[in-house]
């Protein structure tokens, strides 16, 4: 008897001219009880530099990738990923990307050097108002993580 659970996925984007391990700094600081983003130099993603938080919060991992600028095709993002895929139960997925959102807005309010990207994807790998889900993240086979 197979049973459906739910799993946790979101994105949100942001631009800064701030450098990514800046970016990440301020996210660790105003979202993460200062847990760091690290891993830079394992090369995550292809294309795209990225860093995660090594320590996973409630089975789901957080990855922050992308280029600093302001240009169209510069941004960051930060992704909600789960760590455990279970084979034998159904799972449903439930995007955040507009709670992650609109929670990047509140905390990151007085920030001026980050810039919130009022983008929300409707679903993994399907279009999106920038089409971040499908040019961001393109994951390594190797993956470490």
């Amino acid at each position: 008897m197979t049973k459906d659970i739910p799993f946790l996925l979101g994105t949100a984007a942001m631009k800064s001219n701030l450098s990514i391990e800046e970016v990440g700094e301020i996210l660790s600081n105003r979202l993460f009880g200062d847990l760091k983003f690290e891993g830079k130099e394992k090369n995550i993603y292809d294309e795209v530099p990225a860093m995660y938080i090594e320590s996973d919060i409630i089975g789901l991992r957080f990855v922050l990738s992308g280029y600093s600028g302001m240009g169209e095709n510069e941004r960051f993002v930060l992704e909600i990923n789960p760590i455990h895929i279970f084979e034998d139960i159904d799972q449903k997925a439930y995007r955040l990307d507009s709670y992650l959102t609109l929670l990047l807005k509140d905390v990151l309010a007085d920030v001026q050097e980050i810039q919130v990207m009022d983008i929300r994807c409707t679903k993994w790998g399907q279009a999106c108002d920038i089409a971040i889900c499908r040019s961001w993240g393109k994951r390594k086979t190797n993956n470490p993580l």
